[in-house]
């Protein structure tokens, strides 16, 4: 009888102490974040939000966003807001977005800069900017160079093939990119010159990289990508 209260009692002790580690460890585990990386496209902490009156624009205009992480469908062109504004456009999203208009294609020697104001701080680090050697991009597989900037200062230069995006030059940070302030407000002029065998980016006017024609996309359609939730104002636009 003794040797059973013995067992009893070390029983009532030492299960309840295994049970509370194990609660312990679990909340000391880290947690696995969503899948895709990225917040956006209808996921994490900051899903693409609802934007009123999208879906109309400009004369030869049509975009196309970027598909959901979660679903993989392709929001709807009214979640994008796209219109003329004085010498250039304005847009509020809404989905990441790609503008394109079958009039601004150019193959060879191409000059297409724009000057772009992020309006509103956005939650996080996203981007915005130009892309060219744009192809199939109402079908499955769009292709395009794109070059983009974002609020804290970074440039980055990647490539569309279908549903993967190779990176050609990863986020870089160079002082002469104007980052947001305070409030929100970014403004800078980017520009791609396809000269030759030439592609150089700029931004406000100084080069900031330049690769060569087998490196990436230059002939084709040319225009605006913008990411997700953001309030961009387009102008000084020049291409050539």
């Amino acid at each position: 009888m003794k040797k059973y209260f013995i067992y009893r009692m070390l029983i009532m002790v030492i299960f309840p102490m295994l049970a509370l580690s194990s609660v312990t460890l679990a909340q000391q585990q880290p947690q696995t974040p969503p899948q895709g990386g990225r917040m956006g496209g209808g996921m994490g902490a900051d899903p693409d939000r609802v934007v009123e009156g999208g879906g109309v624009f400009p004369t030869g205009w049509s975009v196309r966003t970027d598909a959901n992480r979660r679903t993989g469908e392709e929001p709807p062109a009214n979640q994008v807001v796209f219109q003329a504004k004085g010498d250039g456009f304005h847009t509020t999203l809404g989905p990441a977005s790609t503008f394109y208009n079958p009039a601004w294609t150019k193959s060879g020697d191409l000059k297409f800069s724009a000057r772009l104001t992020q309006l509103k701080k956005p939650t996080h680090q996203i981007a915005y900017g130009l892309y060219i050697g744009g192809t199939d991009l109402a079908g499955p597989n769009q292709a395009y160079t794109y070059f983009m900037i974002r609020n804290t200062g970074e440039y980055l230069i990647k490539t569309r093939k279908g549903t993967e995006t190779p990176v050609i030059t990863n986020w870089t940070a160079n002082d002469v990119v104007v980052k947001e302030d305070a409030n929100g407000l970014q403004q800078n002029v980017l520009g791609i010159e396809v000269k030759g065998n030439d592609v150089i980016f700029s931004i406000n006017g100084k080069e900031v990289a330049r690769k060569t024609k087998a490196e990436l996309p230059a002939a084709g359609l040319y225009g605006f990508r913008i990411d997700h939730n953001l309030d961009v104002d387009i102008d000084q636009i020049q291409r050539n």
